[in-house]
C-alpha cells in the first residue's frame, strides 16, 4: 500500500483473501459493500501496525503476537487468520500453540489481579 493513494476496496479484499484463505472473516466483504472507507483505514491501520514493512520485529512474530492479543479479546475468527499468516511466515505449529499458551496464562493473570480485592478481604 503507497502512502500517496490508498488502495481500492477491491484491493484490499483480494489481498486479504489471499493472505487469509478460507479463515477470512465475512466483515471485510461486508464492509466493501457498505461502507469501503471503512474498509480502506481499517488495511491502513494493519499496515501501519502487523503489516509495518519498517518493523524490528519480523512479521512471522507480529503475527504470533496477533494471535495471543486476538485470543485475549476472545476473538476467534481473527486469532485463526493472524495463525495462518504466522505459518505462511514460517511459525510452526509449536510457536502457534505457544502463543496460545501465553494468551490462556495472561488471561488467568488477569482474573487474579481482578481478584485482588477479594483476597485482600478475605485474608483480613
Amino acid at each position: 500500500m503507497s502512502a500517496q493513494t490508498p488502495p481500492t476496496p477491491d484491493q484490499i479484499l483480494q489481498m486479504m483473501q489471499g493472505k487469509m484463505g478460507d479463515t477470512l472473516p465475512t466483515w471485510p466483504g461486508q464492509l466493501k459493500e457498505l461502507a469501503p472507507d471503512l474498509l480502506v483505514s481499517t488495511a491502513q491501520l494493519s499496515h501501519g501496525s502487523v503489516q509495518r514493512p519498517e518493523s524490528t520485529i519480523p512479521l512471522k512474530y507480529r503475527h504470533l503476537m496477533a494471535v495471543a492479543a486476538a485470543l485475549g479479546r476472545r476473538q476467534a475468527s481473527c486469532a485463526r487468520s493472524q495463525a495462518r499468516m504466522a505459518m505462511q511466515e514460517g511459525a510452526t505449529r509449536e510457536e502457534v500453540l505457544d502463543a496460545v499458551r501465553i494468551a490462556r496464562h495472561l488471561m488467568a493473570a488477569g482474573i487474579l489481579d481482578a481478584a485482588a480485592p477479594i483476597l485482600e478481604d478475605l485474608a483480613e
